[in-house]
């Protein structure tokens, strides 16, 4: 290459001239600039513009005009001599030629110019070129709304663009193609060797814009790396697409969900990589935040979110795992200021009619301000219903404290729930300490296996429900407190106070509301929803054997949902692959139908008439319990003959003393009437099963 500074001095003496005349300001200083570099060093040049006024008479040897109106308005304005008057053929300028090369493929996109002819060639121009691959829509000045056009590419002329275009590309003034240079040069006889060096100069500048789009491309390949890189490092699997709804994102997470490596899947159209109908539809078109989706018998969340100025939609596939994890770092900062209940009543899983009908007599409960006794056999979920039962109350924004009674010796139980002052005993930490039932002022506690505590600890209760008011252990001072109490037991503790172990007068007060949870044996069907749930939280993305829940149906479940989820958890430990399998069942884990209190069926009579009898009694009782009021012989008679099937009293009394001599029922005295047992609410459970 011949650089200019290598010509002889005498090459560079200057003995021609040259005079251009642009039609705005812009146009004659790119223009201007365009031809100085590239011949003013063989070259004088001036220049003018229509927009600023020309001069009466203009005389030079070759006149360059930027276009075929600025050459018809210059002459009609002014006398022009001169030997040669050319218009230039232009071109757009190199450097905007990446833009248009980056506008999607088919896109509709209108070229705005001042003027039709103009408009039309650039259209020739930018087809000449090579941007072959969009459909240009020419401007008209008296249109104001193009449809389904949202890009405009214009050359300097953008304030004519019509405010219905959302994206508008100034491609610049365009400058005069290097047919129209290399005339002017063969004009002025400036010889080969100065044309060569004048074309290097042309060329040199399309190279180095070259070197600028290979330095571009490689800076936008190693970012796209490295943001794949950084998307495969997150437990979501994220998912992008584009306009055309092609993927544009894909990470490692989703390799493992869809079992397509992410080469495969980028640039692919989506509905290529996702089959399920409802997911696409979903991400492209809803309004929804997120959704819940199963994917291969993977349970997800999926978060949709539109990028509206990329024109992209990214979707975050989140596992139900993932989500409860998120939910605990929650629940971690929320504990840092007080404490807090953490399940609803959606959280208890089943679908069973006794499992609904517990929760909807719950949710009643729940509305007063009584203290309620939940009873039901170990592993139930009673702790669930009191989590519940505080969010679904009036005291849902108060705090919910919740303590195993038989976890803590008796004298640490007394200072934990009521509190000490200083020098109470020995270690007693300075200050003195607040108990639980101060913390929980104008809340919940809830005191689980509530049938374990002291003696001295149940008279310290008694007075928290009968006064509202507590002392601490060594004080003389009075606190008031606002707590509503729940409690909990899998024991029979109206037999307990009967025996004297547990205060009568505190289990009346504790046994104003309460409610029987029902053992899963109860409720079997449950069961498939239950193992999906306990599967789905462990975080594993696994299948189940087609048969191995009715399998476990077939297991009465003495442990009820606790042993379930063990069990579970056990499976998933020991299985094979990613499925779980009959194989995989611990049968030698099983707890031994040992249990003295479970019923039997040959309790079940063959007399329909007595199945309904009974179980009309124990339903009546029960709800009666439930309600906090005494069940006697004369209010289940007179329920009875509202229903058709009249019972006297003498009836009842016959049945009744049956069901207390199984165990089902306990009669009361005055007031506290006749209260169903845990095993009586298993028995009504049966009866009603053979009752369908």
């Amino acid at each position: 290459m011949i650089e200019p500074n290598s010509l002889k001095k005498e090459d560079s003496i200057i003995k021609y001239s040259l005079t251009l005349i642009a039609g705005s300001r812009q146009t004659k200083l790119v223009l201007y600039e365009q031809l100085q570099q590239l011949l003013g060093d063989y070259v004088q040049i001036e220049s003018y513009c229509s927009d600023e006024g020309l001069p009466a008479i203009l005389t030079d040897e070759y006149f360059l005009f930027s276009s075929v109106v600025t050459r018809l308005e210059a002459l009609e304005s002014c006398r022009i001599r001169g030997n040669e008057m050319m218009v230039g053929k232009r071109t757009v300028h190199h450097q905007f030629i990446d833009q248009l090369l980056k506008i999607p493929i088919n896109s509709d996109v209108l070229i705005v110019n001042d003027d039709d002819s103009a408009t039309i060639e650039l259209i020739e121009s930018l087809y000449q070129l090579g941007i072959d691959h969009l459909r240009f829509v020419p401007f008209m000045k008296e249109q104001i709304f193009y449809k389904n056009i949202d890009i405009a590419i214009s050359p300097g002329e953008t304030h004519l663009c019509p405010p219905s275009i959302n994206k508008v590309i100034d491609i610049g003034v365009r400058l005069f193609d290097m047919a129209t240079i290399l005339k002017v040069v063969e004009y002025f006889c400036l010889g080969g060797k100065i044309s060569s060096v004048i074309s290097e100069r042309y060329i040199r500048n399309i190279i180095d814009l070259q070197r600028e789009l290979t330095i571009a491309e490689q800076n936008e390949k190693e970012m796209k790396q490295h943001i794949q890189n950084v998307v495969n490092t997150v437990d979501d699997g994220i998912l992008a697409i584009n306009q055309q709804q092609r993927i544009t994102v894909f990470n490692r997470r989703l390799e493992a969900l869809f079992h397509l490596s992410v080469d495969d899947a980028i640039n692919r159209p989506l509905e290529e990589v996702i089959i399920q109908q409802d997911i696409i539809d979903f991400i492209v078109n809803s309004n929804e935040d997120s959704k819940f989706f199963t994917i291969f018998g993977v349970d997800l969340v999926i978060f949709r979110h539109q990028m509206e100025t990329e024109n992209t939609i990214v979707a975050t596939f989140k596992s139900i795992h993932q989500a409860f994890e998120v939910e605990k770092m929650a629940q971690r900062e929320l504990r840092n200021k007080g404490f807090y209940a953490k399940y609803y009543f959606d959280d208890i899983v089943g679908e069973h009619p006794i499992l609904i009908e517990t929760k909807q007599i719950a949710k009643k409960l729940a509305l007063s301000e009584h203290p309620i006794l939940i009873q039901g056999e170990t592993g139930t979920g009673k702790e669930l219903f009191a989590h519940s039962i505080h969010l679904h109350s009036m005291r849902k924004n108060g705090p919910f404290i919740a303590i195993n009674c038989s976890a803590l010796s008796e004298n640490l139980l007394e200072s934990e729930l009521f509190g000490y002052e200083e020098g109470a005993f020995t270690g007693a930490q300075k200050g003195g300490k607040k108990g639980l039932f101060e913390l929980a002022d104008n809340g919940t506690v809830f005191l689980d296996e509530i049938g374990d505590i002291s003696p001295a600890a149940q008279s310290h209760l008694l007075r928290v429900l009968q006064e509202k008011e507590l002392r601490r252990i060594g004080g003389r001072k009075v606190i008031p407190v606002n707590v509503r109490v729940i409690a909990a037991t899998n024991k029979d503790i109206q037999l307990k106070s009967e025996e004297g172990s547990f205060r009568s007068d505190l289990f009346y007060r504790l046994n104003v509301l309460t409610l029987s949870v029902p053992p899963l044996r109860a409720r079997k069907t449950d069961i498939p929803l239950l193992i999906k749930h306990f599967i789905t939280k462990s975080g594993k993305w696994v299948k189940v054997e087609e048969n191995l829940p009715e399998q476990l149906q077939k297991h009465e479940w003495l442990g009820n949902i606790r042993e379930l989820k063990s069990t579970i958890d056990y499976m998933l430990t020991i299985c094979d692959g990613n499925k779980i399998q009959l194989k995989d069942i611990p049968y030698s884990r099983f707890q031994k139908n040992s249990k003295q209190d479970a019923v039997k069926s040959d309790l079940i009579p063959d007399n329909l008439l007595e199945i309904y009898e009974y179980k009309f009694i124990l339903k009546t009782i029960k709800q009666c319990n439930d309600n906090g009021k005494p069940a006697s012989r004369q209010h289940i008679s007179m329920t009875s003959e509202k229903t058709g099937s009249f019972l006297s009293p003498q009836q009842v009394r016959r049945r009744l003393d049956y069901l207390e001599t199984k165990g089902f029922i306990t009669k009361g005295r005055g007031r506290t009437g006749t209260k169903i047992t845990t095993i009586g609410v298993e028995y009504l459970q049966q009866l009603e099963l053979h009752a369908t």
